[in-house]
């Protein structure tokens, strides 16, 4: 079997501590990142990703796909979930790494009037808290790429599918790069941000951007090939995946291996893009609380010796969920349900343990 590197601790503290800031700067007006955009701009951006958001699901929802329950990764803030929840009437989950931009979402649900919330759960991603083939639709945004192998993120992703589709889009593949030197600019700030587009195309060809997640210890994979996209997707029944280059004036599809028409995109790198689908024999469980889709982490991914992983249920005692089987708690704070293997909460978010 192929090895694939894995994240690592420090990176995963590197998206809490970093987020947390973005949290504060964005909805608090807090200038702790002054290389990074401000509140306002901030809000102008999720604006757009709201309408691209509507945009996208509707013309999904019009191939008649199952859209709930769903389950979006790197949901961060939220505004894409709540466009599911409200404009759709999805029921589902919002999961990310940061605690502090989930709990952003009740600010950002008043901004865009969309009371209507998901549920949201703070949690790793190579460690998804919910039953396997339980849920129809699971779909991300600028999220693949945070990961070292893009393979061990999808193959999670897989395992708790049902017969349904899995959706991402504002994903990178690699382009040739000289690097031969760093921008003082830094990515997302406002001095970078005036840059035309095709200055900032024709930079990223010898240069590299500055970046605050960078720093902070976040992972900006943008090396991600065309094969190692082909290889990490393979796990699915069937795949509808579109490259982009020079914004989308060159737009091919990507087969089962990169080909001839995939070369322009090759040469100059971009976007990518899909729609995967999962076949599958197992029936998706028809319970009667969605929050029964969930399952024990500390379980799931203890070795079983079987062929089959455990998946005791979780259940609700006031400010928290208790496994079944381990009896291990996992605390609801503020709304949001931490659920974390005990060794990463201890590391991520110390402060937590007491309540679990």
């Amino acid at each position: 079997m192929k090895v694939y590197e894995q994240q690592k601790i420090e990176n995963m503290r590197g998206e809490v501590v970093f987020r947390q800031k973005l949290a504060k700067q964005h909805v608090e007006g807090e200038t702790v990142l002054p290389s990074y955009c401000g509140k306002e701009q901030a809000e102008n951006i999720l604006r757009d990703r709201v309408q691209e958001t509507l945009k996208d699901i509707s013309a999904l929802k019009v191939k008649g796909l199952a859209l709930s329950p769903f389950v979006e990764l790197g949901a961060e803030r939220c505004q894409r979930s709540l466009v599911m929840t409200n404009d759709f009437g999805a029921d589902g989950f919002a999961v990310d790494i940061s605690f502090h931009q989930l709990k952003t979402a009740g600010h950002y649900a008043e901004l865009f009037n969309k009371p209507r919330m998901p549920h949201r759960v703070c949690c790793d991603a190579n460690h998804l808290p919910f039953r396997s083939a339980s849920i129809p639709f699971v779909f991300c945004y600028e999220f693949l790429h945070h990961f070292p192998s893009v393979a061990p993120v999808v193959r999670g992703i897989h395992e708790i599918l049902s017969a349904g589709n899995f959706f991402f889009a504002e994903e990178p593949f690699k382009r040739p790069r000289l690097r031969l030197y760093e921008q003082k600019r830094k990515l997302h700030s406002p001095e970078g941000d005036k840059r035309s587009s095709v200055v900032r195309f024709l930079e990223g060809f010898f240069s590299e951007e500055g970046c605050d997640e960078v720093e902070h210890g976040v992972i900006e994979n943008g090396d991600i090939s065309m094969h190692e996209w082909v290889d990490a997707l393979s796990v699915f029944d069937s795949r509808e995946v579109t490259l982009s280059s020079l914004g989308k004036r060159i737009q091919t599809r990507l087969g089962s291996r990169p080909g001839l028409r995939n070369l322009p995109n090759a040469m100059f790198g971009g976007g990518i893009r899909g729609i995967c689908r999962k076949e599958s024999r197992q029936a998706t469980p028809k319970l009667d609380n969605i929050l029964d889709l969930l399952t024990c982490p500390e379980c799931a991914f203890r070795p079983s010796g079987g062929s089959t992983r455990l998946e005791p249920s979780l259940r609700r005692e006031q400010s928290r969920l208790r496994c079944e089987a381990c009896d291990r708690a996992f605390p609801i704070i503020d709304g949001i349900m931490v659920i974390f293997p005990k060794n990463i909460l201890e590391q991520l978010y110390p402060e937590f343990c007491a309540a679990a």
